[in-house]
């Protein structure tokens, strides 16, 4: 009996023995009262603005082959196709195009097909439609691979334009909102004079003439544009200092105001009070 005593008191003492040790383990883990996770004001993290690939990397060589004239006569075919395709629209209706195109190939295909079996019938043998191999082979769909690959260029695409546009209107840049605007009142401005189409135009031909222009004429224009960006940048900076200055007189102003009519108290006058009843 004895002996089971002890041994009972032994295991006892063994329990709390490992459950201090697990309870000292726990507060050694487990952060407590005394740690702070969260950055004291002399360790700010500085937070950074979301950054997304420009998906429009790979097309820039492209475009400036294409504009640059690298290769004339591809350069000449798009700059060919894309005024053509402006002056049809002007005359003729995209909707009623497709109609008729879709009218006279569909309309040519039945009849080829239909002519074809009559004729297999007529000599005897099992009328067969002649797109039996390209329908089974190679049917028009998409396949789930690529449908995701395109969505997720879709949704690059799609954020980057976004972040741009966010950072142009909410003014990130001044100097880049601020030519944004010159652009859209130009735009604006020309709008009301002429059609779209005609500005697509000519957006279209310059695209294709103000580059080779201004490699010929690179040094002279580059002088023209940072005059123009050290005017922009002094008149700007003018302007901002002009604001600064109203925009604190009218706060001065408004605040006496309210003062003397005892919306707020002056705490400047209240001091002074205070002085001279001393």
């Amino acid at each position: 009996m004895e002996n089971m005593e002890n041994f009972q008191h032994t295991t006892n003492e063994q329990q709390q023995h490992e459950s201090q040790q697990t309870k000292t383990i726990i507060e050694e883990t487990v952060p407590g009262e005394h740690y702070n996770s969260s950055p004291t004001s002399e360790e700010t993290i500085p937070l950074k603005k979301l950054q997304v690939i420009n998906p429009f990397k790979t097309l820039a060589p492209r475009v400036t082959q294409l504009v640059y004239w690298e290769n004339p006569i591809y350069s000449g075919a798009v700059l060919a196709i894309g005024l053509s395709f402006l002056i049809y629209t002007a005359y003729r209706s995209l909707f009623n195009t497709f109609c008729a195109l879709a009218f006279i190939l569909m309309g040519t295909n039945w009849i080829y097909v239909i002519g074809r079996k009559q004729l297999q019938a007529l000599i005897n043998q099992k009328p067969v439609n002649p797109y039996e191999n390209t329908l089974i082979n190679n049917p028009w769909y998409i396949e789930r691979e690529k449908l995701d690959k395109y969505l997720d260029i879709t949704i690059e695409v799609v954020n980057f334009l976004l972040l741009e546009i966010q950072r142009i209107v909410l003014v990130d840049d001044p100097m880049r909102t601020i030519k944004h605007v010159g652009i859209f009142y130009v735009l604006w401005t020309f709008g009301g004079w002429i059609s779209f189409r005609t500005l697509f135009g000519i957006g279209l031909v310059l695209s294709f003439i103000a580059p080779t222009a201004y490699q010929n004429n690179k040094t002279l224009v580059d002088d023209k544009l940072d005059q123009t960006n050290k005017f922009l940048h002094s008149h700007l900076d003018r302007g901002l200092d002009i604001a600064r200055q109203h925009t604190g007189g009218i706060y001065k102003k408004a605040k006496s105001f309210a003062a003397d009519k005892g919306f707020v108290s002056d705490k400047s006058s209240e001091t002074q009070n205070t002085k001279k009843e001393e």
